[in-house]
């Protein structure tokens, strides 16, 4: 039996929409049909889409996740979280990562998702160990896939076995955000995975970017894969995950069964495509084979984050350059995985050497900490030219004396006991005007009792033209015309 994370409404979400998209009332409409569909879970937030869910929607990001527990109380709801980090790129210290997971646990997350951007398992089982001390029912812990003279199977071997080691841990996942792996590496790797950690169930999370991903998913779980990862139709293909709907009907016609309810998954592919037509975004399509990605190694998200960036500045056009950059500022700084944040570190930089006409003229100063081992020691030998360059900058003198972390001692005094935990956590990450915003706006306020989510599911109804109602569900049964 192979059981379907989906990914609509976090990474299809992320990939497909710029993680901008989707309000609470949105996600509110459809989660009692998601909830009947019969996912093992569903990936549904991450700290970004939290920020996001403030800064673009001023909607209150925990109220987002009690809402969608209630209407969702069969399905495993799960957080994302790449290492020590909450809403921002340095690295957290343990009592504010503590906070963080207890709170979005307390606020109906059931399930942990660790995927450290440097494959640092200490890290990685650091998290683990917090989020089960702070009632987490299930912990993933991730290895993120790359492709470099490093990243062999080997490479990945020892780290699953370390993983396995752990008391914490119920699920190995195998994380491919550039859409990397092959049929051909799923053949080595897959089994080098499970004889290195036997006891757990393998999770397998790949993107179309290459449009690899639905044969990866197959033979992963010939190869012994118990679980992969989908969105509904209008949020997968392109650099998003395989659809649900294929990946069904693919492993049925291979023999698997799949507990799958096609009746509500159609209900839900119907309401993201329409839902995509009302706010005009667009819906997942087939992507071409482009053998380009293997060199540059984007993760869906950022590819349309980037290139939606480059067209808002007018740059759009240097594409192409930037691409080409990518690669060899990865290589130069000791092949980092193309993953959140070390993706970006390397995208911008490789954008600033193509649009200043002078390589590395101008570093960004989490490039100048990534040197400086802030985020963790390199995979590979770092250039040394390259990082004379970078450790010359007048930045880097600044940080290796006075590393910035966050103060939870600190910023509980200055905002008092009045405040409670979450939204404390919102005023430590974010800009003071975004969160007073958000709780100027219609929602409730952060860490307040959330509005019942019939209440936030009927708002979400009358935003859209119908005609005659009539839903079901435990406990409530609704009819309107």
């Amino acid at each position: 039996m192979i059981g379907l994370v989906d990914t609509t409404v976090r990474d299809g979400h992320q990939s497909l929409w710029s993680a901008d998209a989707l309000t609470t009332s949105m996600i509110a409409e459809i989660a009692p049909v998601m909830d009947r569909v019969g996912f093992r879970a569903i990936d549904f937030t991450s700290s970004t889409h939290m920020a996001m869910a403030v800064r673009t929607h001023a909607e209150d990001p925990w109220e987002r996740i009690r809402i969608v527990r209630e209407l969702m109380p069969e399905t495993p709801l799960g957080f994302i979280t790449p290492g020590m980090r909450f809403m921002a790129w340095q690295r957290a210290p343990v009592d504010v990562m503590r906070l963080a997971l207890g709170c979005v646990i307390r606020n109906g997350i059931r399930r942990i998702w660790v995927a450290e951007s440097m494959n640092d398992v200490e890290t990685d089982l650091r998290i683990a160990r917090i989020a089960k001390e702070e009632g987490a029912g299930e912990v993933l812990v991730g290895l993120v896939y790359s492709i470099s003279p490093v990243h062999t199977d080997s490479y990945y071997a020892a780290r699953a076995r370390e993983i396995a080691a752990s008391a914490e841990v119920d699920v190995l996942n195998l994380k491919d955000p550039g859409g990397l792996l092959t049929p051909e590496r799923v053949r080595t790797l897959v089994p080098a995975l499970r004889a290195a950690a036997p006891a757990l169930p393998l999770e397998v999370h790949s993107h179309c970017t290459a449009t690899m991903a639905p044969l990866v998913y197959l033979e992963s779980a010939r190869l012994g894969a118990s679980f992969v990862c989908t969105a509904a139709r209008p949020l997968a293909n392109g650099t998003s995950q395989p659809s649900a709907e294929q990946t069904l009907a693919n492993l049925r016609a291979e023999g698997f069964s799949v507990p799958l309810d096609e009746d509500a998954l159609a209900q839900m592919s119907a309401y993201f495509t329409t839902l995509a037509a009302r706010i005009g975004r667009p819906v997942g399509t087939p992507a071409e084979y482009d053998v380009s990605i293997y060199r540059h190694q984007l993760p869906g998200g950022m590819t349309s984050t980037l290139r939606r960036q480059l067209r808002e500045v007018g740059l759009e056009a240097r594409w192409d350059e930037v691409l080409a950059e990518i690669p060899r500022v990865r290589e130069e700084l000791g092949w980092p995985i193309m993953v959140t944040p070390l993706s970006q570190f390397v995208g911008v930089q490789a954008f600033l050497n193509v649009t200043t006409g002078a390589r590395y003229s101008q570093i960004p100063d989490e490039v100048v900490k990534y040197v400086l081992g802030q985020y963790g020691p390199p995979p590979g030998e770092l250039d040394p030219d390259v990082a004379a360059t970078v450790l010359a900058s007048p930045r880097a003198g600044q940080f290796a004396e006075d590393e910035h972390r966050l103060d939870l001692a600190e910023a509980r005094a200055r905002y008092g006991d009045q405040i409670g935990d979450e939204l404390l956590l919102l005023r430590m990450m974010l800009p003071a005007e975004q969160v007073d915003a958000m709780l100027a706006g219609p929602g409730a306020r952060a860490g307040a009792p959330a509005p019942h989510p019939v209440v936030t599911l009927v708002e979400g109804l009358t935003q859209r033209p119908l005609r005659e109602l009539d839903l079901t569900a435990p406990g409530l049964r609704v009819r309107a015309r």
